[in-house]
């Protein structure tokens, strides 16, 4: 009984850090842990993970989201980009210092703990929409 107690402790734990954990998939798309950080100005930013698990490449074109009135693919210098290429078994990560996806003309601040929709449009697979946790920084796994 003992053994089966110390076995099933961590379980809870492993689960809560599940369900903050989130990922979507849009036919060989896959979008891990979408987030912004708390902003208090009228622009955040959004990061994310993206792995195209099929053969044929395809690219992020475009967002939207209710919360603003205007979301613009960036590089890490800041600069627009049209589109970001995801080539098939190449994983991409939109991490501060790196790429992102900006919102500008937010409709008003972004609070810890806070979410919001945000819909991603592919050039081949189409669009999905995720939700965006607002936090400091992502859990590490």
């Amino acid at each position: 009984m003992l053994r089966r107690t110390l076995l099933l402790a961590p379980l809870p734990l492993l689960l809560a850090r599940a369900a903050c954990a989130h990922s979507y998939k849009l036919g060989a798309i896959e979008i891990g842990h979408p987030w912004a950080r708390p902003s208090v100005t009228g622009k955040a930013a959004v990061f994310l993970a993206l792995a195209n698990t099929g053969f044929d490449s395809d690219r992020l074109v475009g967002g939207a989201t209710p919360i603003a009135r205007e979301t613009i693919l960036r590089a890490a210098d800041g600069s627009t980009l049209d589109e970001l290429d995801l080539l098939p078994h190449r994983p991409v990560a939109l991490r501060p210092g790196g790429k992102y996806i900006a919102l500008l003309g937010l409709a008003g601040p972004l609070a810890l703990d806070d979410s919001f929709p945000l819909t991603l449009r592919f050039g081949a697979a189409g669009e999905i929409t995720v939700t965006v946790t607002v936090e400091d920084a992502p859990e590490e796994n």
